[in-house]
Order: structure tokens, then C-alpha cells, then sequence
């Protein structure tokens, strides 16, 4: 059984709309700004993504602040991407995200989709780039994008035990379930980043772990 603090909260008056759709909030937390939601992508849809995932994935890379792009042992997930929009389903949730977020759809990142068997996990970290480190200075660039400011992290099957997005800072677990989604934002109005976005991919104990992930940042991405 998961950890009873694992957030799994009910708030039927709660909702989100994108589009003509009402997403139930599952809960939000203000500090740092976190949002769970139920239902953002059905148990088909959730299932075609993997299968179209599945012969892509190899051994997962971080960016590591001194070293650059490099395979580490702190996430030993493997994954893939897809291009903006590549297939139709891709898209749709594309568009999806940006109606829930306000982000224009031109600032993601290709969507990633990443697998976790028994055991592994990514270690507490930030999606943003370290303003104070050497290697973000090219990543960051304002023709690449600039700084990340968001994260939507979508969870394409259910966990039995295990697998939770933690925010260890904030006392903040978020269930592995089908369909459900996690956002937070890392980047205020006046270009700060929250250091309590500091979250990680928790080890998966009984399962595997299948999770789609949109990276958004401050301006366009080049396609």
C-alpha cells in the first residue's frame, strides 16, 4: 500500500477546464506552485502511447553542470521523445497541456516518455537549468527557448507500490495512477526559480512505472 501521505485527495468542486473538458483538481499546493488532476488522458489513450514508446526507449541521460549531457546512475529510467505534434496523439495531448497551462504549445520541449522498472528511480533534482552553471549558459539561450519555467508530468499507468513523484522539500507525494497528471511551475513573474521544486522519481517497488513528460519553457523551442 502506498505511503498515506501520498496525495490522493477528492475536491469534487474543484476543476479545471481545457477546451470543452472539466479536469477534477486533485489537489494544489501554493508553495511551491503543484497541481494534481485526475483524468487528464484515458486508460486507451494512456496504453497507445506506451505502445508507440515502447521499441523507441533506451537508457535514460542528465544533464550534469560541469560534464554536460551524460548517462549517470542518478536516473536509471529508460526513455525516448517525440517531436512536437509527430503523430496525432502526441498532438492532441500537446494541445491539451497548453490549454490546462496557458503555455503556448510552441514552448514544450518534445514530449518524453519514460519507463521504470523494479528498482529504479531519479534522484531528487530540479528540471531547471542551474543559472550558476557553465553548461546551462548554451541551453538557455533565448534561440533555444530560454529557461525552463514548468513541468507536466503525465502517468500513463498505475503503480501498485511505490514510484511516487516526491517533493521532499515540501512534504509533497504524488501517486503513480493512470491518467493523472502532476504540474508545477519553477519560474515566478519576476524570473525567480523555486528551490522547493526539487522533486524526485521515487524507486518503483512492485510494478513498472510509465510517465509522459512536457517540459516547458519561457519562449518558442526550435521544432
Amino acid at each position: 500500500m502506498n505511503d498515506p501521505a501520498t496525495i490522493r485527495l477528492n475536491y469534487p468542486q474543484a476543476q479545471m477546464l481545457a477546451g470543452d473538458r472539466r479536469y477534477q483538481v486533485l489537489a494544489s499546493i501554493k508553495k511551491p506552485n503543484v497541481v494534481a488532476l485526475s483524468g487528464v488522458l484515458d486508460g486507451n489513450a494512456c496504453q497507445a502511447l506506451i505502445e508507440l514508446a515502447r521499441p523507441r526507449i533506451q537508457r535514460s541521460s542528465v544533464v550534469h553542470h560541469r560534464e554536460g549531457v551524460r548517462v549517470d546512475d542518478s536516473r536509471t529510467s529508460s526513455g525516448c521523445h517525440f517531436q512536437r505534434a509527430e503523430l496525432p496523439l502526441v498532438a492532441d495531448l500537446e494541445q491539451c497541456i497548453a490549454e490546462l497551462t496557458g503555455i503556448p504549445q510552441e514552448n514544450g520541449e518534445g514530449l518524453q516518455v519514460l519507463r521504470y522498472e523494479p528498482g529504479q528511480r531519479y534522484v531528487p533534482h530540479w528540471d531547471y537549468f542551474p543559472p550558476e552553471s557553465a553548461s546551462s549558459a548554451d541551453i538557455v539561450r533565448p534561440e533555444k527557448g530560454g529557461q525552463r519555467i514548468a513541468t507536466f508530468l503525465l502517468y500513463l499507468n498505475t503503480v501498485p507500490m511505490g514510484g511516487e513523484t516526491e517533493f521532499p522539500h515540501a512534504g509533497i507525494k504524488v501517486a503513480a495512477v493512470q491518467g493523472n497528471a502532476c504540474f508545477f511551475s519553477y519560474c515566478d513573474a519576476d524570473g525567480q526559480l523555486d528551490p522547493l521544486t526539487l522533486h524526485s522519481g521515487n524507486a518503483v517497488i512492485e510494478g513498472d512505472k510509465w510517465i509522459a513528460v512536457k517540459w516547458l519553457r519561457e519562449g518558442r523551442v526550435p521544432a
